[in-house]
């Protein structure tokens, strides 16, 4: 595993998706209760940016086909047998780190 710094922790506000890019791979940070949660950039549907989608609580929904996913946990609220591709992200001294693989 690589860790990237993608962000500030300052630049995040709790609730808001964020787009990154660690390496080549595009991500989509979620900050939850000073907790970040980091995923592929990507619906499992048709690929469209999670990024560009809406964050109410915590389910995330892609603007696409408006299907749900627990930004928490990545998995499915609707339809419930998907998920999202997660990456760890932690925070260390103000800055946000994603580790890939």
């Amino acid at each position: 595993m690589t860790r990237h710094r993608v962000a500030a922790v300052v630049d995040l506000w709790n609730g808001e998706l964020v787009p990154v890019v660690a390496g080549t791979t595009k991500l989509v940070l979620a900050k939850l209760d000073d907790t970040i949660h980091a995923y592929a950039d990507r619906c499992p549907h048709l690929g469209s940016e999670l990024s560009r989608g809406m964050l109410d609580g915590k389910v995330l929904t892609c603007t696409s086909h408006h299907w749900e996913y627990d930004v928490a946990t990545g998995a499915g609220i609707n339809p419930k047998h998907v998920c999202l591709v997660r990456f760890a992200g932690t925070i260390d001294h103000g800055s946000v780190y994603v580790a890939l693989p």
